[in-house]
């Protein structure tokens, strides 16, 4: 499981806002900087509120690790696989068509990935699945760490 840890800042429905504690992992990341100055240094995301915890809770947040995994697997698997599948196929009718082999293959390449993520966007409300959103899972007391 993934966990993590942060305040509740907004109830919506069976939905918590959730603002993140940074950790360490945070502090070393590059893109610390970036999201310091789009975000405001916050970083709030959604999870589903199953245990009804209340604004200002601070609460243990988790993800299963295997539909985090899943996840994952399609938001980069689907579009590089027919960004792969496209250059391969452009430098295969190059020839026939008596064609630039460099040149269909970026052409082919770029429309599988066009591709590929039209169909992550068909895919989005698979996404909102609730086995695929963070889960409130546990209020902690002041002193938890």
């Amino acid at each position: 499981m993934i966990e993590d840890i942060g305040k509740v800042v907004k109830i919506q429905g069976d939905q918590a806002f959730i603002e993140v504690e940074r950790s360490s992992a945070c502090a070393e990341c590059g893109l610390q900087e970036a999201e310091e100055m789009t975000t405001g240094g916050k970083v709030v995301f959604e999870a589903f509120n199953m245990i009804q915890a209340k604004v200002g809770d601070r609460v243990k947040v988790q993800v299963q690790t295997a539909a985090y995994m899943k996840a994952t697997a399609y938001v980069y698997g689907i579009p590089v696989l027919l960004l792969a599948s496209g250059a391969v196929f452009g430098a295969y009718i190059a020839g026939p068509l008596n064609r630039s082999s460099d040149a269909m293959s970026a052409l082919f390449g770029i429309g599988g990935l066009m591709l590929g993520i039209f169909i992550l966007f068909l895919m989005r409300k698979k996404g909102k699945a609730k086995k695929y959103i963070p889960a409130v899972v546990e209020v902690l007391s002041d002193g938890a760490a």
